[in-house]
């Protein structure tokens, strides 16, 4: 499990239905495969979640839900990577809202118990005083409250800009759901975002209450996969206000990362006609998931089918964790990363799952199955592995430091003598005093600048450039010479 810079993405390991749509898709638009396998993936838990748990060895059984977050500028194709393995659930949820007779019912049923109970109250405030009048009332409320409707199962799968509270209501009726964002800023800087136990909570498969004033709901068991993608300030802004929360309360040891992609060309649409043969299939599979656990949950059946190993699944897995224990020792790929490296095991068991139900492979998960997820999963580390060194400190000063020597050279050139007060004008608007203070500090630590005082004040000079002293006596002397 060491980090490659180049190392592709592994498509193959996806099954028989997944892959050759990702790849499809990726011939057909200009798009990198890394985002289409990600939103592929994503979207395959999605529809398996309220179907199947996995079973691990010794362990009780692990939801099959997923979190992905993918950083990439603008133009990168993230919405087109995206777009047809959403298209199920669009679909889907498009055809339930048209045809939700059971729950417009409800609604109406639900208007006419209140104002039922607006009548009984107002019939309590008249007869407050008088105690036997008062006291039928009470019991007429008493049993008005026990007839409350109950709402039917309204699938909701997609969810978008949404609250924390809304979040859990919805689940609280139908406990599964796709969180997607295809610009996710305001996601990851957003109420969600900052709700880091609402999401370890939906990763873990945890039962949530929520209780208002107005509600009280109840999720059991909720499945909630997220796909985000977004660009790299948003991504920079979360790292450096909540990154260290999220390390600390074991967000990020939940979340799969996708950097940009390597620097390379261009990938070009095949020319030619397009075929569409494995997307649609892709597309098929997934919107049979959907309606089939509608129908089950509509039947009143809320089980959830538990996916076992087969013996040498078992014995693979059982080795795995070994070989993970080894990589978190001292020396380690995985050293320092505790929890991070905790949650490897049961993130490729989780892909495990979706490729066999999603691939509707027979029998348990065997430890090809395995090996491919792990194959997954070991990519999206060395991804992590890469983001916490370009996101360090360390690496953001040096790129600031470096930022900074550039635009000072460039003010010289343009004829300006630099002070340290002057940076403010010269360098981003964002960058604060500490900020600008840390990459100078960086570059006089590395002797690509220093401060020199002339005339009792002091100015910032690179160390690729002559001395501002020497400069300023040889133009004193020709001055002087000029007046002579």
């Amino acid at each position: 499990m060491h980090p490659t810079l180049n190392e592709p993405c592994p498509t193959f390991a996806a099954g028989p239905l997944i892959s050759p749509a990702v790849l499809e898709h990726s011939a057909n638009t200009p798009t990198a495969v890394e985002f289409t396998m990600m939103a592929a993936m994503t979207c395959a838990a999605a529809a398996v979640q309220d179907i199947a748990d996995v079973q691990r060895p010794g362990l009780p059984p692990s939801p099959t839900s997923v979190i992905c977050v993918g950083v990439a500028a603008t133009g990168a194709g993230k919405s087109t990577a995206a777009k047809p393995f959403l298209l199920p659930f669009e679909l889907v949820q498009q055809k339930m809202d048209q045809t939700a007779d059971d729950h417009l019912e409800f609604e109406t049923k639900q208007l006419i118990w209140k104002e039922k109970l607006a009548y009984l109250r107002a019939g309590l405030r008249s007869n407050f005083h008088d105690e036997t009048a008062s006291k039928k009332v009470e019991v007429d409320i008493a049993r008005h409250m026990r007839q409350r409707p109950i709402a039917p199962p309204r699938a909701k799968f997609l969810y978008d800009n949404v609250t924390p509270t809304a979040l859990r209501r919805n689940l609280a009726t139908w406990p599964s759901g796709l969180l997607v964002s295809l610009d996710a800023g305001h996601i990851l800087n957003g109420a969600v975002g900052r709700d880091l136990d609402l999401l370890n909570s939906l990763w873990d498969g945890d039962t949530m209450r929520s209780d208002t004033a107005d509600i009280s709901a109840t999720a059991y068991g909720p499945r909630v996969s997220a796909l985000l993608f977004t660009q790299p300030t948003p991504t920079i802004r979360y790292l450096s206000r909540r990154g260290e929360d999220a390390h600390g309360t074991g967000f990020f040891a939940r979340v799969d990362w996708l950097l940009p992609p390597p620097s390379r060309p261009a990938t070009l649409a095949r020319l030619g006609t397009k075929t569409h043969h494995s997307t649609d299939a892709y597309q098929s599979r997934t919107t049979d998931l959907l309606e089939v656990r509608i129908s089950s949950r509509k039947k009143g059946d809320n089980s959830r089918r538990v996916v076992e190993f087969s013996p040498d699944g078992v014995a693979y897995f059982n080795d795995l964790y070994l070989r993970i224990r080894s990589l978190s020792a001292p020396g380690g790929v995985l050293q320092g990363l505790g929890g991070y490296a905790a949650k490897i095991p049961e993130r490729i068991a989780r892909y495990a799952c979706v490729i066999h139900v999603f691939n509707d492979l027979p029998g348990s998960i065997g430890a090809e199955t395995l090996h491919h997820a792990e194959l997954l999963v070991q990519w999206y580390t060395h991804q992590f592995l890469e983001m916490l060194v370009l996101t360090s400190p360390q690496t953001q000063a040096m790129n600031d430091a470096q930022w900074l020597e550039q635009l000072i050279w460039a003010a010289v050139q343009r004829g300006e003598v630099i002070r340290p007060a002057d940076l403010q004008h010269i360098c981003p608007y964002d960058w604060g005093r500490p900020r600008r203070n840390r990459a100078l500090g960086l570059l006089r630590d590395t002797g690509r600048a220093r401060i020199e005082r002339w005339k009792h004040v002091q100015y910032v000079q690179l160390s690729s450039m002559p001395s501002l002293a020497l400069n300023w006596a040889s133009h004193e002397v020709k001055k002087q010479k000029k007046k002579e």
